[in-house]
């Protein structure tokens, strides 16, 4: 009696293993959104741009999504402002160096060789003169720290101003409107410091050669940058190009540390 219990406990428990499911249970599969807000601003009109993005969950994953793209619509009368590329930043730096190699030609003395050692921190030195010329109407050499292991004295050498380290500043409006910004920042920049250098080029002859102050033209009424920009010594020059601000109102600055 004791046996025939024990099979019949058996084949219940084998009955009921056969009516429960061996398939797992799921979460039921979730969504999610995920919105993005889009500030737009034209002249005398702001509005905005709302995309949504859905993402879905099945078990304890969430699968990837992604919003459309979107490309601001053109504006009559308005253009892009300004490029901020490696490529213009490349540019404009390389203008600034011509215009130091054409006066040093002049003077018969070996170019300058560039180095992009500090650019980040001498990019960042420009945009905040462009920015300070902007907003003041001029700019000045306040904030600023020598690159390291220069100092800013003007040693004597064979009856030569010899310049090491400080800082040349060269700022200038631009068209930020033009089709070509970068174009526009570079023939700026180039006309601007030519025009600089050639004052301080006046100041110097007035000053050391002529051995007279008068008709100086550069307002600050130095030659260092000059002598700086010609002297025989082999140089490197560390530019930095910044600009600011947008339409008729838009400035372009470079920055250059210049050492033996």
């Amino acid at each position: 009696m004791r046996k025939q219990i024990t099979v019949l406990a058996a084949l219940a428990a084998l009955l009921r293993l056969a009516t429960t499911t061996t398939n797992p249970v799921y979460a039921k599969t979730t969504t999610k959104k995920v919105t993005r807000t889009i500030k737009i601003y034209k002249p005398g009109k702001y509005t905005q741009v709302k995309q949504t993005a859905t993402l879905k969950k099945k078990g304890r994953k969430w699968t990837t999504s992604k919003w459309k793209s979107y490309k601001a619509s053109s504006v009559s009368g308005y253009k892009s402002s300004t490029d901020n590329s490696l490529s213009s930043q490349s540019q404009l730096r390389q203008a600034a160096v011509n215009v130091v190699n054409s006066f040093r030609a002049k003077a018969g003395v070996k170019a300058v060789k560039m180095s992009s050692k500090y650019n980040a921190v001498l990019d960042k030195r420009a945009t905040e003169k462009a920015k300070q010329y902007v907003t003041t109407g001029t700019y000045d050499h306040s904030g600023y720290n020598s690159l390291l292991r220069y100092l800013s004295t003007y040693p004597i050498v064979n009856g030569k101003i010899i310049y090491y380290g400080s800082e040349t500043l060269h700022a200038c409006y631009y068209n930020a409107q033009s089709g070509d910004a970068t174009a526009e920042m570079k023939s700026s920049l180039t006309s601007t410091f030519t025009e600089n250098m050639q004052a301080e080029k006046d100041d110097y002859q007035a000053i050391v050669v002529k051995k007279t102050r008068k008709n100086i033209t550069n307002i600050s009424g130095t030659y260092e940058h000059y002598t700086m920009m010609v002297d025989s010594g082999n140089h490197t020059a560390y530019i930095g190009v910044g600009h600011y601000g947008s339409g008729s109102n838009a400035m372009v600055c470079v920055v250059i540390e210049f050492h033996a």
